[in-house]
Parts: structure tokens; C-alpha cells; sequence
């Protein structure tokens, strides 16, 4: 009697270490594992959650070289019907690293898409450049881009607490024609705009979303190159 009293605590022991085992191992293997990368990708740049986002916010939430992902507040349309097509669940969009029409998109209160020459004419005729020559000072984003960015979507009444920010590359390769940061600059001098910030492309989407969840209203220029 004593013997399998004995045993059955035996068997008990070994049940406590075996099952959660099972379960550690069950939860790691590769179908689940891929399913959830799927769902929740890592982004090197920014990887923010995209769980209850507000419905009226426009959020930048995953950022990666050439590539990003965000989230198309209530009302906002796409400036190109091609836009539309990138899309995916959720009222979110995301570009695609592989389509060099992708690498440069503008987020306003009311409008988001691409760069191109439908809309940007002038930016595109002039030309987007990395700068090679630090001497060359229209080399880049051009003066008349700010013009056809502001025509997207024109601000009905005062203007001053628009701020506009401009994402110049993961790595800050896109030049800023100093033709444009006059222009920006006289922007603010005259108090047409609140403020206005040229800073890399992952520090813009951060300060992007920061605004838009201060409830400002918030012109975001995004490169997604280097």
C-alpha cells in the first residue's frame, strides 16, 4: 500500500514538470510564432503598437528603410486614386519598399499620398536629390514643393498653429534647398504658420504622432530612402 501511495506521488511530481513544459513548447512553435510576426511586425525604426487607435488621428506606426505604416484618421482621402491601393486592414496604409514611387508621401489634416506629378509637378520637374556636394544649395526637396504641399490641402481661416515638418531620409541624405528653408523660415516670420521642423525621417514620424495626439494640426513631409 505504501509502495503505490508512493508511486502515485511520483506521477503527480512529474505531471507539475511535464505540462508546463508542454504548454512552453506549444507556444513557441513556428506557425504560431510566424502568425503573430504577420500580425505585430518588428519595424527597426519605429514599431508602435496599432491596438485602439483613435479613429480621428492619423498615426505613423511602423517605420523601416523604405517603408512605413500608418493609420488614415476618419475622413482623411487619398490626393491620387492610385494611393487608395496601398490600403491594407483597418484603415491602414503601407508603402511599398520595392516601388521607388513609394519612397516620398505627405500627411496633411485632411489628405495623404504620394509625391508625384500629378500633384507635385514643379517638386517633381525640379527634381528630389540626395545631396552629393554639400556646397550645392538647391540641390534637394525644392522651394516649389512648399507651394504644392500647401495647395493639397489649403486651411481654411488662420493658419497659424499649422506646423509643418519635414522628414528628410532614415539617415538624412535628402538636401533641403536653402530656397526652401527661407521660405519656411519667412513662413514663420510672418506668423503664416506656428512652426516648422527639418529633422530625419524617424524623428519626424515621432513628433508627427506627438502633435497629432496634442490635437495640432500637423503638414508631414515623410521620405522613406536613406
Amino acid at each position: 500500500m505504501h509502495c503505490f501511495i508512493g508511486f502515485l506521488l511520483f506521477l503527480l511530481k512529474a505531471l507539475v514538470v511535464i505540462i508546463p513544459v508542454c504548454f512552453l513548447g506549444a507556444s513557441s512553435c513556428p506557425g504560431e510564432k510566424k502568425e503573430m510576426e504577420d500580425h505585430h511586425p518588428r519595424w527597426i525604426e519605429l514599431n508602435e503598437s496599432e491596438e485602439d487607435l483613435p479613429e480621428d488621428k492619423c498615426r505613423v506606426t511602423k517605420l523601416d528603410l523604405g517603408k512605413m505604416r500608418f493609420h488614415i484618421a476618419s475622413g482623411q482621402k487619398p490626393i491620387h486614386c492610385n494611393d487608395a491601393t496601398f490600403q491594407v486592414k483597418n484603415n491602414m496604409v503601407q508603402t511599398d519598399k520595392a516601388d521607388s514611387e513609394a519612397f516620398d508621401w505627405v500627411l496633411t489634416p485632411n489628405f495623404y499620398g504620394r509625391v508625384t506629378s500629378e500633384k507635385f509637378p514643379e517638386t517633381i520637374k525640379c527634381g528630389m536629390k540626395h545631396r552629393v556636394n554639400h556646397d550645392d544649395k538647391e540641390g534637394g526637396l525644392p522651394k516649389e514643393f512648399l507651394d504644392e504641399w500647401w495647395a493639397i490641402d489649403p486651411i481654411e481661416g488662420s493658419t497659424k498653429e499649422i506646423i509643418l515638418i519635414i522628414g528628410k531620409g532614415i539617415e538624412g541624405k535628402l538636401a533641403i534647398s536653402e530656397s526652401l528653408q527661407e521660405a519656411l523660415k519667412k513662413k514663420k516670420q510672418n506668423n503664416e504658420i506656428q512652426d516648422y521642423e527639418i529633422l530625419t525621417t524617424t524623428d519626424a514620424a515621432k513628433r508627427h504622432n506627438k502633435y497629432i495626439k496634442e490635437g495640432k494640426k500637423v503638414y508631414t513631409f515623410i521620405h522613406t530612402a536613406g
